[in-house]
């Protein structure tokens, strides 16, 4: 996975409150800021969509979005880097979901903040280190 010099990671339940109107992503990233998505969240995405009661027009809405978000595709450094934040978490007794620790680790190898939901991941509660960027105006949304 190629380095960024800017840009910010979208975790999943970001992109469910952007496709539902709750988030703004103008007031999340600047204009000439990339956005991105682990391809591990793509996944979670879909799989809402097949759980929807409209998988149809949910399929178009995450379709559409993926044209203003560039996939970002785990490699060896990601599983390295996943592993050391498992077992970190394991040996503290504070383990977090499975999903979470590959978003965040694709977070950590770009070095790109990630904006998140998850109470978990948030700068104030997070059990390894994040790239912190301020948080946007959203209930209960951090960039960790």
């Amino acid at each position: 996975m190629a380095e960024r010099a800017n840009g910010i990671i979208l975790d999943t339940n970001v992109v469910v409150a952007h496709l539902r109107g709750s988030v703004d992503l103008q007031t999340l990233a600047s204009p000439d800021e990339p956005l991105f998505l682990a391809l591990i969240a793509l996944g979670e995405l879909y799989r809402g969509v097949l759980k929807s009661a409209r998988p149809e027009s949910n399929r178009a809405k995450v379709d559409e979005f993926l044209e203003i978000a560039a996939v970002l595709y785990p490699d060896v450094a990601t599983a390295e880097i996943y592993a050391q934040i498992a077992q970190a978490l394991d040996t503290k007794g504070t383990p977090i979901p499975e999903k979470d620790l590959w978003i965040a680790a694709v977070a950590l190898e770009c070095d790109m903040p990630l904006a998140t939901r998850d109470d978990h991941l948030t700068s104030r509660n997070a059990r390894y280190p994040l790239v912190v960027k301020e948080a946007f105006k959203s209930r209960g949304s951090q960039v960790a």
